[in-house]
């Protein structure tokens, strides 16, 4: 079975490991929420869409070490990657921008429990001073960009869903707060501070790699 690491690992994790050890923490989530208590590396990497060897190699970083025929222990490896990810504690995000986009982002990570929604911000003078939900934060001005939520927890994750026009200086906004990772869901490309973190995802860019791996296909 896998032991779990009394401590956070202090090797540096490549990004690509970083990436997939992500996607093996909601796959064994959704094994454990299955009622599984045990998986193979075999049936991890499938779930993963990834091979048994990255997968081996990428567990090896974070002291994930399964038992040869029989597999890892679900919840404890559980523990280890989300130790290993920072996940194993909330991570509190401001998001600056409620459009359409900034609300699916929202939804999509209501009631998980590695995030915390400390505040929003918009320029829209219709959803400034009002709140999404009634439990959540009042969404304030962009120029409002602060070190702190309401409940005077700091940031430790930026999100930028604001229009193209605003995002730049929303970046510094959040660098300036102290703010060192961003995501980065415009399709800017920012200028980052010394420091800060940014990490892009380009829907537009995404689809259209979709479309030429499609059209190969045909």
């Amino acid at each position: 079975m896998t032991s779990l690491s009394p401590s956070r690992p202090t090797a540096k994790i490549p990004g690509p490991s970083v990436a997939r050890l992500a996607t093996y923490l909601t796959a064994l989530r959704n094994r454990a929420a299955s009622g599984d208590t045990v998986i193979s590396s075999a049936e991890l990497a499938k779930a993963a869409g990834v091979n048994a060897l990255i997968l081996r190699k990428d567990l090896s970083y974070v002291g994930g070490h399964g038992v040869r025929g029989v597999g890892y222990h679900v919840n404890k490896l559980i523990a280890t990657v989300a130790m290993a990810l920072h996940s194993d504690s909330a991570q509190v995000v401001a998001l600056a921008g409620v459009g359409s986009l900034g609300r699916a982002l929202i939804s999509h990570t209501s009631g998980d429990p590695r995030f915390s929604l400390g505040a929003l911000f918009d320029d829209d003078p219709a959803l400034i001073g009002t709140r999404l939900d009634p439990d959540g934060p009042v969404i304030a001005p962009l120029h409002e960009i602060g070190a702190t939520g309401a409940d005077g927890e700091p940031f430790d994750i930026g999100v930028i869903a604001t229009a193209d026009e605003d995002a730049q200086a929303v970046c510094d906004a959040f660098a300036q707060a102290g703010v060192q990772q961003i995501l980065n869901v415009t399709p800017v490309s920012l200028s980052p501070q010394d420091g800060v973190s940014i990490r892009q995802i380009d829907l537009a860019l995404e689809l259209q790699l979709l479309s030429f791996a499609a059209a190969g296909k045909r």
